[in-house]
């Protein structure tokens, strides 16, 4: 029987920047009789997506993402509608899809489930030309991530901070045509969240009922908000985690066309990444069943 190909491609500055694997660990572990391993380490900006496709081309089995949502966003993006099997450990310091999925937290755990290689097909987000697996906003979710980014440390308090001087700071005062599955409606966000699971990170929540499984997108959003009711989102969503907010507005979907009146480009986050769609109209919507999953068994 030919041996089952491993690759870990590993992210060194996820999260607290100390990550550490080394192939004789991941020996101790798994069997080398069964398994060929291979380990990558990122150097720049960009090489976690080459290295994936690297590893794709030399055909491996299953690829590791070592990392925070970010870089398993970038592992997986590579790896949609291929029969490459999806692996993770966590490195990352929100972790919002790898908790989801209960990756455990202890490395020795999380290479445990990678050698039982149990696996599920998940759905995955689209927002143009992007990929998320975790979910993805405009708006303030944008502004708190970057907060959070420039936060010193990746811990639960920063990110705290980070939710509440988002919604605190300057309204956006953007207005959105949305198309929801075919239903129009103009809003004025102060908040606009579309998740495909059911934790951004740090066991926060938006969408405690999501799932990765129900070919559908979960849709948030609010308008406008008092200071009191901004303070009470923030502590609501951040403390009391499976509770909807009663300001907010709860929708599922399939597609969501979203158009800026203003004609103007979206400041984004993806999994907990920042990124500037340089148009004035996101399509949104889902590949389902895109992504094969190597989750606890």
């Amino acid at each position: 029987m030919p041996k089952r190909s491993v690759h870990f491609i590993l992210n060194p500055v996820s999260g607290s920047g100390q990550n550490n694997l080394n192939i004789k660990f991941i020996r101790s572990v798994l069997n080398t009789k069964n398994y060929d391993f291979r380990l990558k380490i990122s150097q720049k900006p960009g090489d976690v997506c080459q290295l994936t496709k690297l590893s794709i081309q030399e055909g491996a089995n299953v690829i590791v993402a070592c990392g925070g949502d970010g870089t398993i966003n970038q592992v997986a993006s590579q790896l949609i509608s291929t029969k490459v099997k999806l692996g993770i450990i966590k490195f990352g310091s929100g972790n919002g899809l790898a908790s989801h999925l209960g990756i455990p937290n202890e490395l020795i755990r999380a290479l445990e489930v990678i050698k039982n290689e149990k696996a599920i097909n998940i759905d995955v987000g689209t927002v143009n030309q992007h990929y998320f697996f975790s979910n993805m906003s405009i708006g303030v979710g944008a502004r708190v991530i970057n907060h959070y980014t420039d936060s010193k440390k990746r811990q639960f308090m920063s990110y705290f901070r980070a939710v509440l001087k988002g919604l605190l700071s300057e309204p956006l005062n953007m207005t959105l045509d949305l198309v929801i599955d075919g239903y129009k409606t103009t809003i004025t966000p102060l908040v606009l969240f579309i998740s495909n699971s059911n934790e951004m990170g740090y066991n926060v929540s938006f969408t405690p009922d999501a799932s990765l499984q129900d070919g559908k997108l979960d849709l948030v959003f609010t308008e406008h908000l008092s200071l009191f009711q901004k303070i009470l989102f923030a502590n609501q969503i951040v403390f009391f985690k499976k509770r909807r907010f009663e300001k907010a507005q709860y929708l599922q979907a399939e597609d969501i066309l979203i158009t800026n009146k203003k004609n103007e480009e979206f400041l984004t986050q993806l999994d907990g990444e920042s990124i500037v769609v340089n148009s004035n109209v996101l399509r949104i919507s889902l590949k389902k069943t895109a992504l094969s999953v190597i989750v606890p068994g």
